[in-house]
């Protein structure tokens, strides 16, 4: 089931192995996406039945719009990490032996350079926006939120503020954490794989200046976010259950010990950034 040797002296697969391999991916999504339709099939005859169809639509369409989104721009991320780590990689990259793994890698890389890129950016982003569209009653709360008329008396903001606007502020919050993060180890491992980052002794630096310069740059990113989360954790005090067995909300010890403790984390954030 094996062909000719590729650019790289690796094997490439024969069209019967092709066949193959497109045949069992067509039947791994069948089985994925299968139920799914027959679940949403089932679910728009029972909302047409009760005549809300509307309503199925705005969840569907909801899905379908932060699945998107959310793809889009993950995957730009993630290939922006990579593309910038490839196109500053070092001219030469001194070889540790003659069976060093690493060069095979460049080597094949760089016949393809863009699949490199793309492919994890769409992989990634993919599953970033399945998990999204799973949050589309928080955005819809936030697009349709109402003000209460009532305020607290701790901040003076509408109750509303913290039943449609905070989710959907920490969803955003959370999701960019975890994209950063990803961002991070993507840009470290392809500068690793490409010489930027040397491990090892030598009279070289271990870290070129592009991939010292990347790293920082997604590391503060994550900080300034860590900045942001502490300054949304104030207003989650609101809602402690610290207190759980006498009541729900913010105790003497969130108002005069972890709020100050927030302020002050958030403040080293940025100093860190």
């Amino acid at each position: 089931s094996v062909g000719v040797r590729g650019p790289a002296g690796m094997p490439t697969l024969s069209r019967r192995s092709k066949i193959a391999i497109g045949v069992g991916a067509a039947i791994l999504i069948l089985l994925l996406v299968g139920p799914r339709l027959v679940s949403i099939t089932t679910d728009w005859l029972w909302f047409s039945d009760l005549g809300y169809t509307r309503v199925f639509s705005t969840i569907t369409w909801t899905r379908v719009v932060l699945f998107v989104v959310t793809t889009i721009v993950v995957g730009l991320i993630i290939f922006g990490a990579v593309a910038m780590a490839y196109r500053s990689r070092p001219v030469f990259v001194p070889a540790s032996g003659p069976n060093d793994p690493l060069a095979r890698y460049r080597a094949t890389v760089t016949a393809r350079p863009r699949w490199f890129a793309i492919t994890p950016a769409v992989i990634i982003g993919l599953l970033a926006g399945l998990v999204a569209q799973g949050s589309w009653a928080t955005v819809q709360t936030f697009l349709h939120g109402q003000q209460f008329g009532v305020r607290d008396a701790q901040f003076g903001l509408d109750v509303s503020f913290y039943a449609f606007d905070l989710p959907f502020y920490r969803f955003v919050l959370n999701l960019l954490f975890v994209v950063v993060v990803v961002a991070f180890l993507a840009n470290l491992v392809t500068h690793y794989l490409f010489g930027g980052i040397r491990l090892g002794g030598g009279s070289s630096p271990s870290m070129s200046t592009a991939a010292r310069i990347q790293l920082a740059s997604l590391a503060g990113t994550f900080l300034v976010l860590k900045a942001i989360a502490y300054w949304f954790d104030r207003y989650s005090l609101l809602s402690s259950t610290r207190k759980q067995e006498i009541f729900t909300g913010a105790s003497y010890t969130d108002i005069n010990a972890v709020l100050p403790s927030k302020l002050i984390l958030m403040s080293i954030a940025i100093i860190c950034a």
